[in-house]
Parts: structure tokens; C-alpha cells; sequence
């Protein structure tokens, strides 16, 4: 049995150690997309930390500043424009499907920013001061039937969430790698609300898993304290209505975009919020009453987190209610899923006499790696 303790506590540290990172890793591009009878657009909110290959290799890289672009030198901003065309064409396959065939698109591609000289890069979504630049991709529409889709490449790449804005409609659908996505139907109209609505859930439920290791982490910290439905699924969701209500108090302006230095001490504190969770655990033994509360200032906090990668795709529809409710709603089967995998996978265990020891643990390489979090995320502020 000690043989199994030892290789359960190997697995748990190398897992949380194995999710440490601080580096810029682009998951969503957003795109704002428009067509008529004639033509498409999709204007690409390109993230310049991706633009060149060098830049997407190093994951320990920080997010580059609007500064640092607006210092580049002409011949730099040329080879950002050449290599972040590149990549796009790599990532982006438009073609116009029919009962009879499927026809790859071609499209040109502009830079707006670079429209006057010297360019100003001063776009709504530099307001956070990280360096993002406009592309455009323009396309014709070849026939009045047929279906306009777009397929996102295989491979390390972010997804890319279209919305419709330009349109006047409250529509967002997302394409990831390896998969195809509707754009235009045969009638030339957007996907319906349901679509939409169904790419916010699983846009939530991704940000939790596969890709929210710091929600992951405090999710299951909650876990090795009460380990049972009725409680954790009541923690769950007042977390949940925590960072909904500042989710949707950052998407609707309540609460003013935050300058880079205040988001950083924002995932600083995220991470600290793992630290007391899992660390409150080592000394209790009972669920208190104070958690509840305390879970729910958490989830304000966290709720800002969200606001940085959520918010774009919510703001982007007309109507902010049902875009919010979807992402919370995928959210919160995100971590209703985390705490469901917690429970089958230790239910073995639940009435050993060493489970006290698998649960201390667990908390205990919570911490550690909430800490590592905190003091990596301090040395990259300062």
C-alpha cells in the first residue's frame, strides 16, 4: 500500500509541477467578420506576440508591450506583416461548399495600422497597452448558394472566435485546430443564436479544461477538504456566481479596463487565493462556514482573470445576457467536471485509514504550486 501512496503523490506532483508556466500562450484570436452579397471580411485581432516564429517557439516569453511594436523599426514592421501573413494563411482555410463540390478560396490580406505612416496601433483592443495589430482578410462570395466555411489547421495554433458585430446580430462562433466551422449558410445568413450560444458554453467549459490549470487547481483544492457532492457542488457554483458578477461588471464598463501592472497583481493574487485554499486545508478538518463566504471574494477575483479572456467575445454581441450566462454556464460544468474526476478517481480511497494522508498531500502540492505561481508571476512584474 505504501508502494501505491508513494506512486499517487509522484503523479500528483509532477502533474501540478508539470502545468508551471508564465510564459504568453495565445489560446483565442478574436475576428470580426461581415459579408454582403459580393464580398466577406474577417478582421483578425492579431495578438504580435505570435508573429513571428521565434516569438511563438518561446513559451517563457511575456506578452509584448504596445510600446515595443510602436519602437520597431519600418524594416521590422515589415517582417511582422510578411511572417504574421504567413502564419495566417497557414492557420486559415476558406473554401465555398455546394452539393457538388468544395472550393478553396482565395483571399488578400491588408494591414490597416499601417494605412498611415507613422502607424499608431492605437486600436479598442490596446487599451490594456500589449501590442496588437488589425488583419484583414477579403474574399469574394462565387455564387448566391452554396455555404462559406472556414477550417483551422491541425497543430499547436489558437482558436479563432468570429463574431458577427458588424452585422448587427449577437452571433459568435469559434473554430479550433483540425476542425471546420460554418460561416455563411446557403442563404448567406450567420449561424443561429443556439450555434452561438453553444460556442460560448464550450468556449467556458475549455477554459477550465483543458486549459485553466490555475481554476483546475483551486477547483480541486475545494475537493480535499469535503469530499462529497452536496458541499462541493454548493462551492462550486457560489464561485461561480462570484466571477460572473465581475465578469459582467467588467464587460459592461463597471468595472474600467485594467493597465497591465494592475491585471499583473490580478493573477498574482489568483494565485494566491490557490495558496489560502489549499493551505486552509492542511489545518482544518471540517467545511466552516467562513469558506463560503471566502469562496465567493475568491471568485470576484478570479472573475477579473476572466474579464482578460472572456470579455472580448462577450462584449462582441449586441446582447450581453445570453453571451454571459453561456460562458459562466461552461464554466461551471468545467469545474462541476474537475470535481467529478476528483471524486470517481479517489472514491477507492474515501474509507481507508490513510485518506486523511491523500488529501493533505494533495493540498499540500496545491500550495507548493500555487506558491511557485505567486513568486514567478511577482518576478515577471518586476
Amino acid at each position: 500500500m505504501r508502494f501505491v501512496l508513494v506512486r499517487f503523490y509522484s503523479f500528483l506532483f509532477g502533474l501540478l509541477l508539470a502545468t508551471s508556466a508564465n510564459g504568453h500562450i495565445v489560446q483565442q484570436l478574436f475576428v470580426d467578420f461581415s459579408a454582403d452579397d459580393a464580398e466577406w471580411l474577417a478582421e483578425i485581432r492579431f495578438d504580435a506576440g505570435i508573429a513571428l516564429p521565434e516569438m511563438r517557439a518561446d513559451k517563457e516569453a511575456l506578452q509584448p508591450k504596445r510600446q515595443w511594436l510602436i519602437d520597431q523599426t519600418p524594416d521590422q514592421h515589415a517582417l511582422l506583416r510578411k511572417e504574421a501573413e504567413k502564419y495566417v494563411r497557414e492557420c486559415l482555410t476558406f473554401q465555398w461548399v455546394t452539393p457538388k463540390a468544395t472550393t478553396p478560396l482565395d483571399f488578400t490580406v491588408s494591414f490597416p495600422e499601417w494605412e498611415t505612416s507613422p502607424p499608431s496601433f492605437a486600436n479598442p483592443y490596446t487599451d490594456l497597452g500589449f501590442a496588437y495589430f488589425s488583419i484583414q482578410c477579403l474574399g469574394n462570395i462565387p455564387d448566391t448558394s452554396g455555404t462559406l466555411q472556414v477550417t483551422l489547421s491541425e497543430g499547436d495554433h489558437p482558436d479563432y472566435a468570429f463574431g458577427y458585430e458588424r452585422m448587427g446580430l449577437d452571433r459568435i462562433v469559434t473554430a479550433y485546430p483540425g476542425k471546420s466551422q460554418t460561416l455563411l449558410s446557403l442563404n448567406a445568413t450567420p449561424p443561429t443564436a443556439q450555434a452561438s450560444f453553444i460556442s460560448l458554453l464550450d468556449y467556458g467549459f475549455r477554459h477550465v479544461i483543458p486549459e485553466g490549470w490555475d481554476h483546475v487547481l483551486f477547483i480541486a483544492a475545494l475537493c480535499f477538504l469535503s469530499f462529497a457532492w452536496r458541499p462541493l457542488l454548493s462551492q462550486s457554483l457560489i464561485f461561480t456566481l462570484g466571477h460572473t458578477i465581475t465578469l459582467g461588471l467588467a464587460v459592461t464598463n463597471f468595472i474600467p479596463a485594467f493597465p497591465p501592472t494592475l491585471m499583473a497583481w490580478t493573477e498574482i493574487f489568483i494565485a494566491a487565493t490557490i495558496v489560502y485554499v489549499a493551505v486552509e486545508n492542511l489545518f482544518s478538518h471540517t467545511l466552516k462556514k467562513h469558506r463560503l463566504l471566502t469562496i465567493f471574494l475568491f471568485g470576484l477575483i478570479h472573475g477579473l482573470g476572466f474579464a482578460s479572456v472572456l470579455g472580448d467575445k462577450i462584449r462582441a454581441s449586441a446582447d450581453l445576457a445570453l453571451p454571459l450566462i453561456a460562458a459562466n454556464l461552461g464554466v461551471e460544468l468545467g469545474q462541476i467536471t474537475v470535481i467529478a474526476i476528483i471524486l470517481i478517481t479517489l472514491t477507492w480511497a474515501k474509507n481507508k485509514p490513510y485518506f486523511h494522508k491523500i488529501t493533505k498531500t494533495a493540498s499540500l502540492a496545491i500550495a507548493s504550486v500555487g506558491t511557485y505561481w505567486m513568486l514567478e508571476r511577482l518576478i515577471g512584474l518586476f
